[in-house]
């Protein structure tokens, strides 16, 4: 009974300590959490690794860890690692202190159908070039990463910023107020959505959602259906008490057949201390099956019925296989950069450092938002259409929240699939991301005759310099070759409501000139004026 309640036990410590962990690393907004915590934990999901693998980013072999994993024990990976499902597991407990009677879930049929559609509608996206917009969609790590850091983290800084004022009050001085960082509404729909839906598919359901509405779930429960070991059901044991009923999370386990369909277990083990009779075991299930004898006249036609396991695990070996030899090139093609050289030289949106060019950060992104949150000075911020219709969530730097720090190069340390390059910082603070333009009919310093400044006080790189005008007056000037497109300048530019400089975005990202005696400016605070 002690290695029953083991299984469960190790679950659930495990799950608890990488919910806890990479939820803080996506709700931090004090940058308490080392930038190598959040990293690692993201990148031993899933979807990140196998994109970071793919598109050759980095050797991360995590998504070939779990693919062994489930194929040796059963979907370990969607009960203990996988942030969506243990996000659900939080509101299961939470909406069952709300219940007066326990949850009865008996079993229901795999929706096989729809399981298969959302499976090969997200391959034949990969394969048809939609590889960025289909996996930030569809996969659980990242739809997560949106709940957590444009949900929760604006209602833990609205707590802290309650909590700091109180404090304030009580003369405590080691809490501080934290402007909220609020996504746009164009953004932040799809994770409220979301968060919604898994609400009522879980109390409804339970974990139906990864059963039929996740690929990641359908592709590791076809392997699962074929893991060495499984849970089984001892019919000399079993005297179908419904006791596991009761806490059977995807509704998988067939009492009046006496089985279980692993392909949708999420390895929770709940049903192994539910069992008041010890029916239900863990057991090593890869044993030599007996010999058929050749189908003859004499053999019943409902025995000649019934569905060969080997041919339909072959059907599934041979499934996964396609869409592996669809998906890996295909996102490899897409991710290359290939497709910005031929396309138009600036963009609507600014892409971080690190991505090279916008296709190539389009394609790699699966839009997390660890980079969002790790951003100190928030300008970088979910897109809505500023890199097209399709591309709903991505970050950019948006320059009216404030400007890339030219000392920091957080997002590019913790990006998880590869989408930015991690930069050291000389190398990042010579990369160009997007060129400034001035126009001198809109300074204040030419049509107000008011002395200003304010760009090239900020500007990093030495850009942005004066030269004498009018009666003691400073006019500013821009030397292209040594812009980054920081957007220092735009950002501190006190016109209204079209800046006097303004910064474009290059599709493909490339280097400037550093200046002999270049400065590294002062992070300009989000909201306020910055001089």
């Amino acid at each position: 009974m002690a290695n029953r309640g083991g299984y469960k036990l190790l679950r659930v410590g495990v799950a608890l300590a990488v919910g806890a962990v990479l939820t803080a690393a996506l709700v931090d907004f004090g940058s308490l959490l080392p930038a190598p915590v959040g990293r690692w934990l993201a990148s031993i999901q899933f979807v990140p690794s196998a994109v970071a693998l793919a598109t050759g980013a980095s050797l991360s072999l995590a998504c070939v860890v779990i693919l062994v994993a489930t194929l040796a024990a059963g979907r370990i990976y969607c009960s203990a690692v996988c942030p969506l499902g243990i996000l659900q597991d939080v509101i299961a407990r939470l909406a069952s202190w709300t219940r007066r009677q326990r949850r009865f879930l008996p079993f229901a049929p795999p929706a096989r159908r729809l399981r298969w559609l959302v499976f090969w509608a997200t391959v034949g996206g990969v394969a048809l070039g939609w590889a960025g917009l289909t996996l930030s969609l569809v996969d659980p790590y990242s739809n997560f990463g949106r709940i957590a850091g444009d949900v929760f983290r604006p209602l833990v800084v609205l707590a802290n910023n309650a909590v700091a004022g109180l404090a304030n009050l009580l003369g405590v001085g080691t809490l501080y107020r934290v402007e909220p960082p609020w996504a746009g509404a164009g953004a932040v729909h799809q994770p409220v959505l979301l968060l919604a839906l898994l609400i009522v598919l879980v109390v409804w359901r339970g974990r139906i959602y990864c059963n039929t509405l996740c690929p990641v779930g359908t592709l590791l429960g076809w392997l699962g259906r074929r893991a060495a070991f499984r849970l089984k059901i001892d019919a000399r044991s079993c005297n179908k008490c419904i006791e596991c009923l009761h806490v059977c999370k995807a509704q998988c386990i067939d009492l009046r057949q006496r089985a279980i369909d692993f392909s949708r277990c999420v390895a929770c083990y709940d049903c192994l201390t539910a069992c008041p009779n010890h029916g239900i075991r863990y057991r090593f299930a890869w044993r030599r099956r007996p010999a058929r004898r050749p189908a003859g006249p004499s053999v019943p036609a409902a025995a000649a019925a019934v569905p060969d396991p080997q041919r339909r695990a072959f059907l599934a070996n041979t499934a996964i296989t396609v869409a592996a030899a669809l998906g890996a090139p295909a996102l490899r093609a897409q991710a290359s950069g290939g497709a910005a050289a031929g396309g138009a030289e600036t963009s609507a949106a600014i892409c971080p450092p690190g991505a090279v060019s916008v296709d190539r950060f389009l394609a790699r992104c699966t839009a997390c938002h660890l980079c969002l949150t790790a951003c100190p000075t928030q300008v970088l911020q979910p897109a809505f259409l500023e890199y097209g219709w399709a591309w709903l969530m991505k970050p950019r730097l948006d320059f009216t929240k404030a400007a890339c720090t030219y000392t920091c190069r957080a997002c590019t340390e913790v990006c998880p699939d590869g989408a930015l390059d991690r930069l050291e910082l000389a190398e990042k603070q010579v990369t160009r991301i997007g060129q400034a333009h001035l126009d001198l009919d809109r300074c204040i310093v030419k049509t107000k005759g008011t002395d200003c400044a304010a760009c090239s006080e900020q500007c990093p790189t030495q850009a942005v310099t004066t030269v004498p005008y009018g009666r003691n007056l400073r006019l500013p000037q821009l030397n292209p070759d040594l812009c980054t497109g920081c957007g220092g300048c735009e950002f501190a530019c006190p016109v209204q409501p079209r800046k006097a400089i303004t910064v474009t975005g290059l599709r493909r990202h490339g280097r400037a000139r550093r200046a002999v005696d270049s400065k590294a400016a002062a992070p300009v605070p989000a909201g306020g004026f910055p001089f």
